[in-house]
Parts: C-alpha cells; structure tokens; sequence
C-alpha cells in the first residue's frame, strides 16, 4: 500500500519568489498564513505560520516570475522533510516544506 502525502495550502509570499539555475531549476519561496488563536483572556488574536515552498524544472521556469511578495497564493504539493547535521555542534536540525505540484496565484490564472 502506498502512503499518501498531499499538502494543499493558501498564504501570502513573503518576499519575491527566487529561482536558481545549475543542471535543474529550482525555485524557492516561502509564505505566510494567518490562523486565529483564542488567548487566555478569552480574546482572540492571529498567529502566523511561515511555510517554506519549493518547484522544480521547467514548472519552476515559468510560475516563478510571476510570484512577488504579498501575492495571495494555494500550493497543492507534497511534504518532504530535511534533515541535517550543523556544523561546528553536529546537532541534528530538519525542518518540513512543501515541493509544489500546482501553484494559482488568486486573482490572476491557474499556471
């Protein structure tokens, strides 16, 4: 039986997406959501997430110049954690993104 890892979610870019070119294309960007969080004094106030994004290949080509900073975006894609020993300490760090499969840019159309 095979897993299933699908990640659909909607946020903001942070910055201007960043694409960088060896043997495969590869662009990255990172975006922010917002969810509401009860406090203990019975009020409520947001918290952001911040999610770090990558595309590959030619998908990476296209949909990256037209992401910008404060562009409201859905990513469909898969988790994939990273893991990593730092140097100097050896500690153990990882952390999850989203590898896009699918990426619209509200307000402007499906690429």
């Amino acid at each position: 039986m095979t897993d299933t890892n699908v990640a659909t979610i909607v946020g903001r870019l942070t910055k201007d997406a960043e694409l960088k070119q060896d043997c495969l294309s590869i662009g990255f960007f990172t975006i922010a959501t917002n969810r509401s969080k009860k406090k203990p004094d019975g009020n409520h106030a947001d918290e952001a997430s911040f999610i770090d994004i990558n595309v590959y290949g030619k998908y990476a080509e296209t949909i990256i110049p037209k992401l910008k900073k404060g562009a409201l975006v859905c990513v469909v894609g898969s988790l994939k954690q990273e893991r990593w020993q730092e140097r100097g300490t050896g500690q153990n760090k990882s952390r999850v993104i989203i590898t896009a499969d699918s990426i619209q840019i509200f307000g402007g159309k499906h690429v």
